[in-house]
């Protein structure tokens, strides 16, 4: 059965983020736990806002390096001084240019959790299908991996199994793999019922599908991490 709540979303948000009241809080404790489908949302959001909040902290750590530049630089500026006259008017030229360069080099690394952040944003339309089996009468399909929301730091191994007239099925689906911008990142015809996918994906939430004649049969979601060094 399907849940009903309204504004879902928002109220899984809020319970994670600790916004609701202690009343509000108990309350909803005794509904995920007696939901299914909550219970199984509320599991891949707090897996979302911890990556989310991984990468923030790793970008975040690196800023402080770039503060200070290297001391051969200003050991170049100064002997470059010291061989012109017009000091001053050197000076505050260099000065004007060094101040730019470090306030664009800081802004630069700041820009980064913003992108993965986005990276991380899901895409509602297609969050209602994920799971689901279309056509499933006529393609009884199961799903061995990726997990909806499984963690990735390398390769991804899709598998799965689908039995037609209690044959197994092998016949060529087209396996999709979108952003959540929704835009095309890998696509491959496959034969059997497996698939290695061992290009390197960017950090964030990805979509994939299962296609057969133009067809979707059914619509999972992965996780990508940035892998700890």
């Amino acid at each position: 059965m399907t849940c009903e709540m309204t504004h879902r979303e928002q109220r899984l948000d809020d319970f994670l983020l600790r916004k609701l009241s202690e009343p509000e809080a108990e309350a909803f404790e005794i509904h995920v736990f007696g939901c299914a489908d909550c219970l199984q949302e509320l599991r891949m959001r707090e897996q979302m806002i911890m990556l989310m909040q991984e990468e923030r902290a790793t970008v975040s750590a690196a800023i402080p390096r770039l503060a200070k530049p290297r001391e051969g630089f200003l050991r170049k500026i100064a002997d470059f001084f010291s061989l012109r006259p017009n000091v001053w008017i050197y000076a505050g030229v260099a000065a004007t240019l060094l101040v730019g360069f470090f306030i664009a080099q800081l802004l630069r690394r700041q820009e980064p959790p913003d992108i993965y952040a986005a990276n991380f944003v899901e895409l509602p339309h297609l969050e209602s299908r994920v799971g689901q089996a279309f056509r499933s009468g006529d393609f009884p399909l199961s799903v061995i991996s990726p997990q909806i929301g499984e963690n990735f730091t390398g390769e991804i191994f899709f598998r799965w199994e689908i039995k037609k007239d209690e044959k197994k099925f092998s016949g060529p689906l087209e396996l999709k793999i979108l952003d959540n911008r929704e835009n095309l990142v890998h696509t491959a015809t496959v034969e059997s019922g497996q698939y290695n996918l061992k290009e390197n994906l960017a950090p964030g939430i990805y979509y994939w599908t299962l296609d057969y004649q133009g067809e979707t049969l059914y619509v999972g979601k992965f996780f990508v991490k940035k892998p700890k060094k």
